[in-house]
């Protein structure tokens, strides 16, 4: 054994040899190995994400696994395809998917709003209203109209305009 702070270089297998056997016994490298390769055998090691973040990712994932979304992964896959992205992975097409349906769901929630405000000050502007317009708002139902669609896009930062022939 080395002392006073002498450099040592040893490997793994002479050190789980000499935790393992004592000063006057010899090093068999042969029992040294086996023990080690019935060792790796035994022995399962989970790989544990090195930050939050891709623990986070990882738990996405696990989660696209079992979701499925609205819009079909091979709606998305022909989309990805014929704008040039070919992947293999179904995962990145999972979350696609998920992404667009997000992005689709937010523009209908907005021109919904639009709809419910447009019906609102329409009906506060013309100073009467019937019995019939009194309805639970929770009853009332509305149709998605271009004027309610068009501001939602907008707030999304995507332009539309009426094609001429229909002015």
């Amino acid at each position: 054994m080395a002392s006073d702070g002498e450099d040592i270089n040893i490997t793994p297998a002479e050190s789980l040899a000499s935790a393992t056997d004592t000063e006057d016994e010899e090093l068999d490298p042969s029992h040294v190995n086996s023990d080690l390769e019935s060792d790796d055998e035994v022995l399962e090691v989970e790989e544990v994400p090195a930050t939050a973040e891709e623990a986070d990712m990882d738990e996405l994932l696990r989660q696209l696994e079992d979701y499925t979304p609205t819009i079909p992964d091979a709606l998305t896959m022909h989309a990805l395809k014929t704008a040039g992205f070919s992947t293999v992975d179904p995962q990145i097409v999972r979350l696609i998917s998920v992404s667009a349906q997000k992005f689709i769901s937010d523009i209908a929630n907005d021109a919904l709003q639009h709809c419910k405000t447009r019906t609102t000050n329409i009906q506060h502007s013309s100073g009467h209203s019937s019995s019939k317009d009194k309805k639970n708002p929770k009853d009332r139902k509305y149709t998605l109209a271009m004027e309610d669609l068009v501001p939602a896009l907008a707030d999304h930062g995507i332009t539309m305009r009426k094609p001429q022939y229909f002015v």
